[in-house]
């Protein structure tokens, strides 16, 4: 076979897994590996909540650290790419490149649209560092107030509420707060808010009358010294604005082997990729979807270079990992397709395995530098099990 070249876009999880798992191979001289990104750090965003209340100092680690010394990367934005002639073409204006086969891994994220006017966004390595400096600088029973109580503003609010008692943090909630972890899953989470003093709002829709006044749905008003939009994530346009499919919020289409069908060289993996409901209903954005899918993705760039037919995905979860401060955490159980189990794991020991979880996403995509295929992960329901699709969380 000639060298081939594979172009990746995107480094977070996903696009670092696929890129390593492609140019771990042992004969690694038929396959010229870029990468893509933005940024020239790994962003460990399951680290975020921790850099915004001061309790780490930085999510970002040296992509050299974690990137195989075989694949070239490329420090810049990919603006377009044209799938009939197969290039990507980048927003600093340099030389356009071709590709043989493509993984679009652009991950999600906020845009400055998404986060109301005088609220602090959450979800990239600047927006915590800002957030970090805010909270150091508020006064003693100064109020914080978190809209959005998934797993990250459950995260967030623990984090911040453990390392600055002084602090007045309330956790607001559109629905019930851990509705879908287990009944001691939920118990848990509660009883750990309450002991380090979160107010919890549930049921609770709020508006941004200005810098530090918030409006709820029952028509409260809320005064916060510091307001932070931990409410949801938005996929980048590339996808909708290069004339490839995209669902309605612009995630790329791909089939079951997380190819695209009408260019079946293009191929997805990550939040910013919309799998079908048949092998995908159950998957929600997270680290622990992204590995696996950029792992499989890489599988089946690999067989279609080779001419070989490419597998289905097949992925499903264990667990579900929840930081609750730097001394507790919540290992909840679930079933394959992430239906909550009713064992759970509280507590100090929780918050251990949560770390080495953390840990461990890291020790998997350097693995797969020294043995290309060594990153395995749990496989997904059966067809008949697979519930009603979750939605991203």
């Amino acid at each position: 076979m000639s060298s081939r070249r594979v172009v990746i876009i995107g480094a977070g999880y996903a696009g670092v897994m696929a890129a390593n798992r492609l140019a771990g191979r042992r004969q690694p001289d038929d396959l010229n590996v870029t990468v893509v990104n933005p940024c020239a750090d790994l962003i460990q965003r399951i680290r975020l909540h921790e850099v915004a209340a001061g309790s780490r100092a930085t999510a970002q680690v040296p992509m050299r650290s974690v990137l195989s010394g075989r694949a070239e990367f490329i420090e810049d934005s990919a603006s377009r790419i044209d799938p009939v002639n197969r290039h990507v073409y980048f927003s600093s204006g340099r030389e356009p490149i071709g590709y043989d086969t493509l993984l679009y891994a652009v991950g999600s994220g906020h845009t400055s649209a998404d986060v109301p006017a005088g609220a602090h966004g959450f979800g990239d390595a600047e927006s915590a560092s800002r957030l970090r400096a805010r909270l150091s600088q508020l006064d003693e029973g100064a109020a914080v107030s978190i809209v959005g109580a998934g797993l990250t503003g459950i995260e967030l609010a623990a984090e911040i509420a453990e390392q600055y008692p002084r602090l007045h943090v309330r956790l607001i909630s559109r629905g019930i707060i851990g509705s879908d972890l287990s009944g001691s899953g939920q118990h848990a989470v509660r009883s750990r808010l309450a002991a380090l003093g979160v107010e919890i709002l549930e049921n609770t829709d709020v508006q941004w009358r200005d810098d530090s006044t918030l409006t709820t749905s029952g028509g409260y008003i809320l005064t916060s010294d510091c307001a932070v939009w931990a409410a949801g994530f938005r996929v980048p346009g590339l996808a909708r604005d290069s004339g490839l499919p995209t669902d309605a919020e612009g995630r790329l289409i791909v089939d079951e082997s997380l190819s695209c069908p009408e260019y079946p060289e293009i191929f997805g993996a990550g939040d910013a990729v919309r799998v079908p409901d048949s092998v995908g209903g159950h998957l929600r954005m997270s680290c622990a979807t992204a590995l696996p899918l950029g792992a499989h993705a890489a599988d089946s760039m690999m067989a279609r270079l080779q001419n070989r037919p490419a597998a289905a995905l097949s992925a499903g979860f264990m667990f579900r990992c929840i930081s609750l401060g730097r001394r507790s955490g919540l290992i909840q159980t679930v079933a394959a397709d992430d239906r909550p189990r009713q064992f759970v794991v509280q507590g100090r020991l929780a918050g251990l395995a949560k770390e080495q979880v953390c840990r461990m996403t890291l020790s998997w995509i350097r693995g797969e530098r020294r043995r290309s295929g060594s990153f395995r992960w749990p496989k997904g329901p059966l067809p008949a099990d697979v519930a009603v699709p979750v939605e991203a969380r």
